[in-house]
């Protein structure tokens, strides 16, 4: 495990859920009590200062979005939950160019993988975004046709019912894709995460710390 917290990134829309945010902060700030160590860094980018939540929660934003352009090289995960998706889907607007940018940069030169991972509906940007070509998914279980239909307008995308599902490594770009179901299964996504970066005994330790059980997902 490297030394160095991964830095990352959430962007946040309008009307998106709460815990779609709060669960993977929650396990990514919290890893450090489980590892010993600082293990994530996490920072908060949206359009706006203030982001209102579905349940009507205000969340001030750590960075605007041309910071957050700005610096998009310096992540290594970007995480895009979901909520009131439409409008973007429909719109195409932010994080849709967002998550393009991401994806198009270069390899790291310092070998790091790079991680995007959604939550619920976030699945659904990042296949407007073009990016669920030849991959794997899930997205929240009443949400599926809506995944299938919008991903089949980008390319070819198979659509699963699995809590998670983590990709394989693209070894040209350096970079892995992770889409995650509904709400709670952020929680077992970043768990996760936590374990692939710091090992079985720190994932299991996280679960406890939020007294959480673990779920397996699908990793390819």
């Amino acid at each position: 495990m490297s030394t160095t917290p991964l830095k990352v990134l959430y962007h946040l829309h309008p009307d998106f859920d709460t815990l779609d945010l709060a669960g993977p902060l929650e396990i990514l700030a919290g890893a450090k009590y489980a590892s010993g160590a600082n293990i994530f860094s996490n920072s908060i980018a949206a359009a706006s200062e203030f982001i209102s939540t579905t349940q009507n929660l205000v969340v001030q934003r750590h960075i605007p979005l041309e910071e957050a352009y700005a610096s998009l090289a310096e992540y290594d995960v970007l995480i895009i939950p979901g909520g009131g998706t439409q409008p973007i889907v429909e719109g195409e607007k932010e994080p849709i160019d967002l998550i393009r940018a991401f994806v198009n940069l270069p390899k790291r030169e310092d070998g790091r993988t790079r991680t995007m991972l959604s939550v619920c509906t976030g699945s659904l940007l990042i296949a407007a975004a073009g990016v669920l070509d030849g991959l794997v998914a899930t997205t929240h279980a009443n949400y599926y046709p809506q995944l299938r239909e919008i991903a089949a307008t980008k390319g070819s995308t198979k659509v699963v019912e699995e809590r998670f599902v983590v990709n394989k490594v693209n070894e040209e770009k350096g970079l892995r894709i992770i889409t995650s179901g509904g709400v709670t299964c952020g929680l077992d996504s970043c768990l996760w995460l936590v374990g692939d970066i710091a090992g079985k005994e720190s994932k299991d330790r996280s679960a406890h710390g939020v007294q959480y059980t673990y779920n397996e997902g699908l990793v390819l």
